[in-house]
């Protein structure tokens, strides 16, 4: 690539076979990994979304404290659900006069990485058009993220000035209107974005542009507005500065991996990230900076797509629908257990990566927690495009990579009772796109690259974690660790 992407991969320290060490490849657990050097199961983070020991939904940065809640919003966030400290804590441990902050498209993409003493967490509120954060970091905003926002981003704020639609190129791999895309902003060139996409005014143009690359140039503006009126980079000891850039993993899911849109989000992350180095470099000094690139996962081809090619091996070629797996599940547990009086739902819920049941309910109705996992368990396995189904006990008990990879993920507590495996081709989605989370190299196989202060360049072939990262850091600045970190540090001088 021309720009940064290109100069990091050519300058930099680049691990070829790089990916992440732990099956569940979801948002939250992926980003909480990079700047704690442990898996996302022992931190507590199964995934985005978990069934708790209560048997409650629960999301991975909510928080039932109310004093955290969210400027703009009837919800509250924090890092308290991570069992885990990060790099910027280890930094200002050592400095502490040393500044940490986060900001990106997502909430759970920044507060994961952020931790429990950033000095700032900001992230964009699809519903509102606003940057904001939680009240567990600040009490009130930054003036100087007010006034980025404006008292309407669109009317005085920092999206003033964008376009009414996203026109874009028509892609190198396959054409631009593809079968399989989501169709609700357009499968093609021209997608709406401060234009509402339907006549009658319903849609919310700040989701549109969340679904775009908007979403990471406007990251990078309120970055550079951060490091000035934070003096980042000034002072005697390292700073943090953690970007989270989300609009490749939200086109990816709109409209696959392969398609315009995804490559010209790419383009638009090249560009920015090249006039934001640039000016670090003239200001700062090369040697004043340390970057390191990653990503939390990758996504599936477009069903359609991966047919088209000829790698699609799922037992049901094409797009599978979420509903039969959770209809035969419901089905499954009121047949054997709660029927005819009590809803199924009493007992079985889906947490996102699972199905959980609820202990109240089986100490209640005198069943055996053993039996209704094996009852179900048998009953999925007869699904075809479920290549395996693990139970808690199988995963711990396992012996292969892929259990060793699931463990990782495992949080006893807080992860599904029963947990589903498709065949590697196979993608589950409500409606159209694509999706990731499965243990599968396309959902594994990240980036990671490092470059600038003492990094000697250079392409290491061999096995790298996500979950290296961390510890790789603190190695190279000095910075004393947590004895008990799973990631290994990697040495970048050599």
């Amino acid at each position: 690539m021309p720009g940064f992407l290109g100069k990091l991969y050519r300058e930099g320290r680049v691990y070829t076979e790089a990916s992440l060490d732990h099956g569940i490849s979801t948002t939250c657990g992926g980003h909480a990994t990079i700047l704690t050097g442990m898996p996302p199961g022992p931190i507590g983070i199964p995934g985005n979304t978990y069934i708790d020991e209560n048997f409650n939904m629960r999301y991975c940065v909510d928080d039932l404290d109310d004093n955290y809640k969210v400027f703009g919003q009837d919800v509250n966030r924090s890092p308290n659900s991570m069992k885990a400290s990060t790099f910027g804590e280890w930094l200002k441990q050592s400095y502490p006069d040393s500044r940490v902050f986060s900001v990106g498209g997502k909430d759970r993409a920044t507060i994961t990485m952020a931790g429990h003493k950033a000095d700032g967490v900001f992230w964009y509120d699809a519903k509102n058009g606003y940057f904001t954060s939680s009240r567990f970091y600040t009490k009130e905003l930054p003036v100087y993220v007010q006034r980025f926002n404006g008292q309407n981003p669109l009317i005085d704020g920092y999206l003033k000035d964008t376009p009414d639609t996203w026109i874009h190129g028509e892609g190198s791999y396959r054409e631009d209107d593809y079968e399989g895309e989501v169709e609700a902003l357009n499968r093609f060139s021209g997608h709406p974005l401060a234009k509402p996409a339907k006549s009658d005014d319903e849609s919310n143009v700040f989701d549109q542009i969340y679904k775009s690359p908007v979403i990471d140039t406007q990251t990078l503006q309120l970055a550079k507005i951060i490091i000035e009126e934070e003096h980042l980079g000034g002072g005697e000891h390292p700073d943090l500065l953690i970007l989270a850039l989300s609009a490749i993993d939200l086109v990816g899911h709109q409209y696959g991996p392969r398609s315009a849109e995804s490559e010209d989000t790419l383009d638009n992350i090249d560009h920015l990230l090249s006039e934001f180095v640039s000016d670090l470099e003239r200001t700062l000094g090369k040697d004043n900076l340390l970057i390191v690139l990653t990503a939390d996962h990758g996504v599936a081809e477009l069903p359609e797509y991966a047919s088209e090619m000829g790698t699609n091996n799922c037992p049901e070629q094409g797009r599978i629908a979420a509903w039969p797996l959770f209809l035969r599940a419901l089905a499954s547990t009121y047949w054997h257990f709660t029927g005819p009086f009590d809803r199924p739902s009493e007992l079985i819920q889906f947490g996102g990566t699972g199905f959980s049941f609820s202990r109240d309910y089986i100490d209640r109705e005198g069943l055996e927690l053993s039996n209704v996992i094996e009852t179900l368990h048998d009953s999925l396995s007869e699904i075809d495009i479920v290549r395996n189904v693990w139970t808690q006990k199988e995963i711990l008990a396992g012996t292969n990579e892929e259990s060793r990879l699931l463990r990782n993920s495992l949080s006893p507590k807080n992860s599904p009772d029963i947990l589903l495996q498709l065949h590697e081709s196979c993608v589950v989605t409500l409606g159209k796109g694509t999706t990731h989370g499965s243990i599968y190299h396309y959902d594994r196989d990240v980036p990671l690259m490092y470059y600038g202060w003492q990094i000697k360049p250079g392409h290491i072939a061999g096995k790298a974690h996500t979950v290296d990262i961390a510890p790789s850091l603190a190695e190279h600045i000095g910075l004393l660790t947590p004895q008990d970190l799973y990631g290994k540090p990697k040495r970048l001088r050599d």
